[in-house]
């Protein structure tokens, strides 16, 4: 059992007005039939939410939570704009012959899967939820400037623009990772391995595959 918090990041090159993202966010709830509330007083508008609102919602006795960060004016960052997050301890793979996650991790990926296609991310990365493993989590984060990435995470989301950046729009349909789903907005989720973050060095063959263009 993994311990920690999973947490989700949502990027983009372009501002999402808060107002915007909460009503997208309440509708892929509703959708998902997961019910919500706020940790604390309800925001009175949209743009009074700050960095302390949580939304929290609630699946199978225990709950996701989301946070909306501000928009800022920093030109070409790619920006973290929502923040999704649960306990890592719910997060389980499949049986051995299993292609589908079930039960919490079946929700946590599906509503990662169901805000990227309302939200249209530039790009979506799930970080390890123990703090100091290594290899070091910033590698799969944005960073000021060109943004570049240094190895795969367990679960990302890339736009078809981040795809064509990278130069993957012919190889990432064959990426060796346990899945690959082309969402409707022409993204890409690639799950790296049936297990959660059970393998997160840069020497996997997604890794090599996309990263290094290694077809062997």
């Amino acid at each position: 059992m993994m311990e920690g918090v999973a947490q989700a990041g949502f990027y983009t090159w372009d501002p999402n007005g808060v107002e915007h993202v909460l009503n997208e966010v309440l509708s892929v709830a509703d959708h998902a039939e997961l019910p919500y509330s706020w940790d604390g007083d309800e925001p009175a508008t949209a743009t009074d939410i700050g960095l302390g609102d949580v939304l929290l919602l609630h699946a199978d006795e225990t709950e996701f939570r989301i946070r909306f960060e501000p928009d800022d004016e920093i030109e070409r960052r790619l920006k973290r704009f929502l923040g999704l997050s649960t306990s890592a301890r719910y997060l389980v793979g499949t049986d051995e012959h299993g292609d589908q996650y079930e039960g919490y991790t079946a929700t946590f990926v599906d509503l990662i899967r169901r805000l990227s296609i309302a939200l249209e991310p530039d790009y979506v990365s799930v970080g390890h939820p123990v703090k100091d493993v290594r290899p070091s989590p910033l590698e799969i984060m944005p960073t000021e400037g060109v943004f570049e990435i240094e190895r795969l995470p367990w679960l990302s989301v890339y736009s078809p623009s981040l795809i064509d950046q990278f130069g993957w729009t012919d190889r990432i349909s064959a990426s060796p990772a346990w899945k690959v789903d082309q969402l409707d907005t022409g993204a890409v989720l690639l799950i790296k391995t049936q297990e959660p973050w059970a393998d997160v060095s840069r020497d996997h063959p997604l890794d090599k595959h996309l990263l290094d263009g290694d077809d062997a």
